[in-house]
């Protein structure tokens, strides 16, 4: 108490000495209409700007994360667990490891197609995706008065990264001596380990970054469910990831969707049915899209035996 009494009387002696000079009080009063001038004017409208922005931000830097993941899991050709990329426990050791035997124009089989449908070699296909990232990077720049130094710091960064700048062939093939005659032979990308792993480390900075600070509760979880489920087959952590979004909202369908689908790729087909069917009460046109996507023909039985 007597210490807030203390304050008043400081505050009113300073309040009444300020009023009674002709200097200070007209000061005071400059001072306090420009700050309201300045929040009305220049903060509000600026705060208002950069939540309309804000999404296209989170929507290029997505891209990047994207197209960053792609290069080094692909430059890896399926020799690492993704568990490893999910823990974030690689090292620089077992990517080393891991890209032993890999060169510029291995193939990569089955799911990677340049646009005449043959097969990509690795060379091409992180030359495509790393001119995405550098087009996404300039996309965000025209928003730089929204964007928090950090983030642009991470940006930096990424663009200095040596495989980001010399993703050329040069060093493609090594210089070798055998039988006293000097041949050229091909160079892995195990040479690249460490600047690759550095590359790696700066996406994982980036996602690590927008999740603190950009993304909502809602689309962390969104991510982290749709990473679970699609990239790395961990049924029990999609389950645990869209339970969460469906405590946010209730009648997420594809949050519905995805816990019904996690539970029956976890053998707990009845639990999966009970969810599809939820879906189904909400939206009867996602009766397709179940069909397309369930591949457990007893549970599609179940889910739709009480719709026919």
């Amino acid at each position: 108490m007597k210490r807030i009494k203390r304050i008043n009387r400081i505050y009113h002696n300073i309040h009444k000495s300020a009023k009674n000079s002709i200097f200070v009080y007209p000061l005071l009063l400059s001072i306090i209409s420009a700050l309201i001038f300045y929040i009305f004017f220049t903060v509000t409208p600026r705060q208002h700007d950069k939540k309309r922005i804000k999404p296209q931000i989170e929507f290029l830097t997505d891209g990047i994360l994207m197209d960053g993941l792609f290069i080094v899991t692909e430059m890896t050709h399926k020799n690492i667990s993704q568990t490893k990329y999910y823990e974030r426990t690689l090292t620089v050791e077992e990517l080393s490891n891991a890209l032993k035997g890999c060169f510029y124009d291995s193939n990569l089989k089955y799911s990677n197609m340049n646009k005449d449908g043959e097969e990509t070699d690795i060379g091409d296909f992180i030359t495509y995706h790393i001119s995405d990232i550098n087009n996404n990077i300039e996309k965000l720049y025209r928003y730089i008065i929204f964007i928090d130094p950090e983030l642009v710091s991470i940006l930096d960064e990424l663009q200095r990264n040596i495989v980001f700048r010399t993703w050329e062939r040069v060093n493609y093939m090594r210089k070798i001596t055998k039988n006293n005659k000097k041949l050229l032979a091909k160079r892995d990308l195990s040479s690249k380990s460490k600047e690759i792993f550095e590359f790696y480390k700066t996406i994982e900075k980036l996602e690590t970054y927008m999740s603190l600070n950009y993304y909502s509760k809602l689309k962390n979880y969104r991510i982290k469910a749709r990473r679970a489920y699609f990239r790395f087959h961990d049924y029990p952590q999609s389950i645990k990831y869209n339970k969460k979004i469906l405590r946010i909202n209730k009648s997420d369908k594809d949050a519905l969707f995805y816990l019904g689908a996690s539970y029956i790729e976890n053998s707990q087909v009845d639990k999966g049915v009970e969810y599809l069917k939820k879906v189904l009460k909400i939206d009867p046109n996602f009766k397709t899209f179940i069909e397309s996507n369930i591949k457990d023909k007893n549970a599609l039985k179940k889910v739709f035996k009480d719709k026919d």
